[in-house]
């Protein structure tokens, strides 16, 4: 079979941990990572060390991406305690949303109060996404919230049936909602019973069996719009260690494992252009990027991990896995800079 064609494909959802933890990973090792994922545009959380909560903290984000070998865009991050820096901030082109972390996750960005949440929706008066990390009740109340105020909602990493129904209950009300899947949720399951695997910690945390079953459903319905990888790196050491913190890398593995699913007829490129490409460029409005494309080999078998990896942290929760399917060539802008599975230079 011959190479298949895509456009370059888009993450929307990944920690690139500069400032302050490039131990972890940088714009540079991150964007090879993508790159070698087949990815060509990438957006960055907010919840580094230093958090993307200020118009200087995101311009020095900004001038450190510079070293970069893919597109990066961000997200503007709040506790409400920076409302009114919204304003300078929404119609930046770097900026595609505004991430509230309402549940606990890495790093001391909660927000949960009602009252706070109403200001932050009420202050962020542009038609960028709100993006929501809102777990059960919370999401509940981020739904009701954007629907008071007309406010576009993206709903990452979903994971739950119930958080499932309040997606598709608010689409079919007519409502502005989108949501994203991990890879990670979609093909990994908790251990039953057992000692759980510190490579295997995240937040949302995986799920059962028969609550994967209904994200593939809700994937397939359109209830779920993308895949985001949720890149989020860590070093060995810090996951083998008795507190292990939340996160798995992703960037590389997601498609192989898509990828993988089209040669077994459970998938086809089209829904992974669609889930990868045209739903995430449409909800974030993302510019196009000329004289990019990516090239993939349907045929090739490969095994997750057995060639490392460009990310800084060196390993994956779907370390040996074998799978069918592989980017082989990325030309980004005019220029290739894959080749052959491998980055050039």
């Amino acid at each position: 079979m011959s190479l298949i064609r895509l456009p370059g494909l888009i993450d929307a959802h990944v920690h690139l941990r500069e400032p302050g933890a490039t131990q972890k990973e940088d714009f540079y090792t991150g964007s090879r990572a993508a790159l070698r994922g087949g990815f060509t545009y990438i957006f960055d959380m907010p919840n580094t060390p230093v958090p993307t909560f200020s118009p200087e903290a995101l311009q020095e984000k900004i001038s450190l991406s510079q070293k970069a070998v893919c597109d990066i865009g961000f997200h503007y991050g709040t506790k409400g305690d920076n409302v009114a820096s919204f304003k300078t901030i929404w119609n930046n082109p770097k900026i595609f949303g505004l991430k509230l972390y309402c549940n606990h996750t890495t790093g001391d960005y909660l927000i949960d109060n009602p009252e706070l949440l109403g200001l932050v929706f009420v202050s962020w008066d542009s038609p960028k996404p709100i993006l929501v990390h809102a777990e059960g009740e919370k999401l509940a109340l981020v739904i009701e919230l954007a629907r008071r105020f007309k406010r576009n909602l993206h709903v990452c990493h979903i994971s739950l049936p119930e958080e499932i129904d309040l997606v598709r209950r608010a689409k079919k009300q007519g409502q502005k909602i989108s949501a994203g899947v991990t890879s990670h949720h979609l093909f990994l399951t908790r251990n039953e019973g057992k000692k759980q695997n510190p490579f295997q910690v995240m937040k949302p945390p995986l799920v059962s069996k028969p609550e994967q079953a209904l994200l593939w459903q809700a994937l397939y319905d359109g209830t779920i719009n993308l895949i985001e990888s949720d890149h989020a790196p860590h070093t060995k050491t810090e996951k083998e260690s008795n507190n292990p913190p939340f996160g798995v890398p992703g960037l590389e593995t997601t498609l192989p494992l898509l990828l993988n699913l089209v040669h077994t007829k459970k998938m086809t490129i089209d829904q992974i252009k669609n889930w990868l490409y045209d739903e995430p460029k449409q909800i974030f409005k993302i510019p196009d990027q000329p004289d990019t494309y990516i090239e993939v080999d349907p045929e090739i078998e490969q095994i997750i991990g057995e060639s490392g990896y460009e990310s800084k942290c060196g390993w994956s929760p779907f370390d040996g896995w074998k799978v069918q399917g592989k980017v082989v060539n990325v030309v980004f802008k005019g220029k290739q800079v894959v080749y052959n599975g491998k980055l050039i230079n």
